[in-house]
């Protein structure tokens, strides 16, 4: 089993996974679940924070010099607990699902928006336990008191 999560790992990578949530949107989406410009309004609020959270994060793990691939996260140099890493342990997969949610409200998806948590589960059980596998065995207790003190998503 173990195995087969390896090669489903790097057959979906997170920005894979948030394209093929993005592709089932569309084919879900009707303009009845819209609002107008209060939804338009909302939408872009959504989106721009999510964007704002990934592009933050990234950065930071470039000034840190660690890796940003998941699928190397046992290459991690530094253990980045500031920023966007002191309120959430995934903060760019937490701006994916804000977008995934933003683009789902915005085209009329209710099966999108309800596929949510979905896609939440889905990076978890494919990338994130797997992250902190590697970065529970790479940082030891320096991860556990940051795992114990900041939540996995909020």
């Amino acid at each position: 089993m173990r195995h087969f999560l390896t090669k489903l790992r790097v057959w979906f990578p997170p920005p894979l996974i948030l394209v093929l949530f993005l592709v089932a949107d569309v084919l879900t989406a009707s303009p009845r679940f819209t609002f107008g410009g209060v939804n338009i309004v909302i939408c872009a609020l959504l989106a721009g924070v999510s964007l704002l959270v990934i592009l933050h994060t990234a950065w930071q793990m470039r000034m840190k010099r660690t890796t940003l691939n998941p699928l190397h996260a046992h290459k991690s140099t530094t253990l980045v607990t500031d920023g966007c890493y002191a309120w959430s342990r995934n903060p760019i997969y937490l701006g994916m699902s804000g977008l995934q949610l933003a683009f789902a409200l915005c085209i009329g998806s209710l099966t999108g928006v309800l596929a949510v948590p979905v896609f939440m589960l889905a990076v978890a059980r494919l990338h994130i336990d797997f992250e902190e596998e590697q970065l529970r065995k790479h940082f030891g207790l320096e991860w556990e008191r940051y795992e114990q003190h900041v939540r996995r998503w909020l």
